[in-house]
């Protein structure tokens, strides 16, 4: 791999990282019980749509994430890189947590696509398509 593609590695899974913990953040200034969602065991309704508010704001820095990859020199490949690390990082809070199953599997499931997606959107806005 050469600089750029290492470069471009890095910006797209720091671009991942750092806009998931923006989004969360102001998630959390806008409804503050949304930080405790992952240490209590209820599963109300306003419970599952800030759930699902969290997977829709990963789902975006994903595809974000892999749009830089891509603007800074990145292919597929990289994009896939990108996407395994952010997989790995979820794998590992997946298991620091106990609680919504189902949540962690739509949002393992989704990285990789939604990161792809982005070099794909990207590709198409500049006109590579």
């Amino acid at each position: 791999m050469t600089f750029r593609k290492i470069l471009a590695v890095i910006i797209g899974f720091g671009t991942v990282a750092l806009l998931s913990s923006v989004l969360a953040k102001i998630q959390g200034v806008l409804n503050p019980m949304s930080l405790t969602l992952f240490t209590s065991n209820s599963s109300g309704t306003t419970d599952t749509l800030q759930l699902l508010i969290k997977l829709l704001c990963v789902y975006s820095s994903c595809i974000f994430g892999g749009m830089m990859t891509t603007l800074v020199g990145g292919g597929i490949r990289e994009n896939s890189i990108v996407g395994g690390m952010t997989v790995v990082v979820i794998a590992w809070l997946w298991l620091s947590v106990v609680n919504p199953l189902w949540f962690w599997i739509l949002l393992i499931l989704g990285v990789l696509p939604c990161v792809l997606l982005g070099n794909k959107w990207f590709a198409v806005l500049k006109g590579k398509h």
